[in-house]
């Protein structure tokens, strides 16, 4: 090779996030979750699950989030939810990170605790919806949590409460 440098061919490494129109969809369907760093179970604490939990619904009333389904576990958050014309997807998840993590300070938590970014997944169809709404409602039987879906505490819907 005269003149030229050796350089290696590396396969391009694809976005990790869909574009911020995406994210401010209000016909969009999101489901996300959050996770603790090192999935260290801050939210057994039941104080800090309902703090979360709290927080989550003072949030979505004040930005106008629908949320279809949430589910705080010990290590990480579901919220299957759809934007509001005055917040996204990604502001609303790091004001509810930023406002939950205030609230655990109330109740022991120390420092920071949450894992980088957040997993999602947009739904295509209403069959989805329905799908994912029940699996985040399901998870906290399938953790063996509690035996009966309906007995956690810390999980519900706000866009289908009676």
């Amino acid at each position: 090779m005269s003149g030229g440098t050796l350089r290696a061919q590396y396969p391009q490494r694809r976005r990790a996030r869909l574009s911020a129109a995406n994210y401010a969809n209000t016909n969009e369907i999101c489901s996300v979750t959050i996770t603790v760093r090192g999935r260290q179970p801050v939210f057994a604490n039941s104080l800090v699950a309902a703090g979360a939990v709290a927080v989550l619904r003072s949030l979505a009333a004040a930005r106008q989030v629908r949320i279809f389904a949430f589910c705080v576990m010990p290590d990480h958050v579901h919220l299957v939810m759809s934007p509001s014309e005055r917040c996204s997807v990604i502001t609303f998840v790091g004001q509810f990170k930023n406002l939950v993590l205030r609230s655990s300070w109330k109740h022991g938590v120390v420092g920071s605790f949450w894992q980088q970014g957040f997993w999602d997944h947009f739904l295509r169809a209403d069959e989805e919806l329905r799908g994912a709404v029940e699996y985040v409602l399901a998870n906290p039987a399938r953790a063996g949590l509690v035996e009966d879906a309906h007995l956690y505490p810390h999980s519900g819907s706000i866009e289908f409460a009676p």
